[in-house]
C-alpha cells in the first residue's frame, strides 16, 4: 500500500492546529454535528458542469432517490461492499458520483479522522442532500463532471458507486480518474445488482438514462488498459464489482 500523501497544510481544517474544533473527533452518529470548515488543502478547483439532459434527471429524481433505492441499497448491502474496499485508516478516498452520500458515513468509518473524504456529484440536488446530512472536518464535497476533475491531492482509494454507465465518454474518465489516484491507488467500480439487472433496469427510464449502460468484461478491460489501470480483481454476479490499481510505470517517472 502506498504511504499516504505528505499534505502540506498544519491543519485539516484550515485553521490554527491549535483551534477548539481541531480537538474533537468526530464518530460517524456525529458527522451531522461537525463544523463548517473542510480541510482547505482538498479543496478542488470546482468546475461547474454544463447543465446536461443527464444532471437534469438527476436533480429531478435527487429527493426521492434513496427510498426508491432501499432495498437493493440497505444498510447491510452497503456495509457489505464498503468492507470490500480495503479501507484504513489514515487513507484520502474520493466518492466519485457520491450522489446523496449513502457510503459516505461508511468510508467516513473506515478511514477514521485521520483519513480525508472528497464526495464528488455534477447533480446539485444530490449534493444539496448529502450536504445537509453529513458533515465532517475531514469531509469535502465539490459539484463537478468527473471527466474534468482535477484535486490538489492524489487518492489511495477512488470509488465509483452506481457511476460508470452514467459516464458518456467512459475512456476519458478512466483517464481523469487514474490521474486523481496516487501510484499504488486502487480504483473501485461497484454496482449492488449484476450488470445484466443494472442494463435492465436503465434501458427502462427516460432520455437519456435509457442509454446508460454498463459494458462487458471484454470491453471494460480494453478501457481500463487504455486508461493505463491493471485490473486486479472483476465479479460478475448478483453484484458488480471491479477493482483496478494505477502502477507506477517508466512513463510516469519520466513525466516527474
Amino acid at each position: 500500500m502506498s504511504q499516504k500523501q505528505k499534505i502540506p497544510s498544519t491543519s485539516k481544517t484550515g485553521l490554527p492546529a491549535d483551534s477548539p474544533q481541531n480537538q474533537k473527533h468526530f464518530s460517524t452518529a456525529e458527522t451531522t454535528m461537525a463544523n463548517d470548515f473542510p480541510p482547505s488543502h482538498l479543496i478542488p478547483n470546482e468546475v461547474a458542469p454544463e447543465i446536461s439532459s443527464r444532471e437534469l434527471y438527476f436533480d429531478r429524481v435527487a429527493a426521492t432517490w434513496e427510498e426508491e433505492h432501499s432495498e437493493a441499497e440497505d444498510d447491510a448491502a452497503l456495509q457489505a461492499l464498503v468492507s470490500r474496499f480495503d479501507l484504513r485508516p489514515g487513507q484520502v478516498v474520493l466518492d466519485a458520483g457520491c450522489g446523496t452520500g449513502r457510503l459516505l458515513p461508511l468510508i467516513l468509518r473506515e478511514i477514521g479522522p485521520g483519513g480525508e473524504l472528497v464526495a464528488v456529484d455534477f447533480s446539485e440536488k444530490m449534493l444539496e442532500i448529502a450536504r445537509k446530512k453529513y458533515r465532517a472536518p475531514n469531509l469535502v464535497f465539490s459539484r463537478a463532471d468527473i471527466k474534468q476533475f482535477k484535486s490538489p491531492c492524489q487518492f489511495d482509494r477512488i470509488i465509483c458507486l452506481c457511476l460508470i454507465p452514467h459516464l458518456p465518454d467512459k475512456l476519458l474518465a478512466l483517464r481523469t480518474l487514474r490521474a486523481n489516484l496516487k501510484p499504488g491507488g486502487q480504483l473501485i467500480i461497484a454496482h449492488t445488482a449484476s450488470r445484466q439487472e443494472v442494463n435492465t433496469y436503465h434501458a427502462h427510464l427516460p432520455q437519456p438514462i435509457c442509454r446508460d449502460e454498463l459494458p462487458d468484461s471484454q470491453e471494460m478491460m480494453e478501457l481500463l488498459a487504455a486508461a493505463r489501470l491493471r485490473l486486479i480483481e472483476l465479479e460478475e454476479s448478483d453484484k458488480y464489482f471491479l477493482k483496478a490499481v494505477r502502477d507506477e510505470d517508466q512513463v510516469d517517472k519520466i513525466l516527474r
